[in-house]
C-alpha cells in the first residue's frame, strides 16, 4: 500500500494536494486533521524535554546498571 503525507494551509476552507508522479491509483481515502502545533520550544534541551519521563526509582536502577557494565571494561579478560 502507498501513502503519501503532506501538511498544507487551507485557505477558505479549501486545500488542494498534489499527489507525487510515482504515486499510481484511481482512488484514495482523505482523512483530514488539524496540525498540533508543538508545546516545546524547538530549541529546548533533552534533557528538559524528557524531565520526570520516568521515575527516580528506575532512574537509580538504570545508572547503577550502567557503572556495572562500566566496570566490565576495566576486568582483566585473559
Amino acid at each position: 500500500m502507498q501513502a503519501f503525507r503532506e501538511i498544507v494551509t487551507v485557505k477558505d476552507n479549501l486545500l488542494r494536494v498534489t499527489l507525487p508522479a510515482n504515486f499510481k491509483t484511481d482512488k484514495v481515502e482523505v482523512l483530514v486533521l488539524p496540525v498540533e502545533e508543538s508545546k516545546e520550544p524547538h530549541g529546548s534541551k533533552n534533557s528538559e524535554r524528557f524531565s520526570g519521563a520516568i521515575s527516580k526509582e528506575t532512574a537509580g536502577k538504570i545508572h547503577k546498571h550502567l557503572n556495572e557494565i562500566r566496570g566490565e571494561w576495566e576486568r582483566d579478560i585473559c
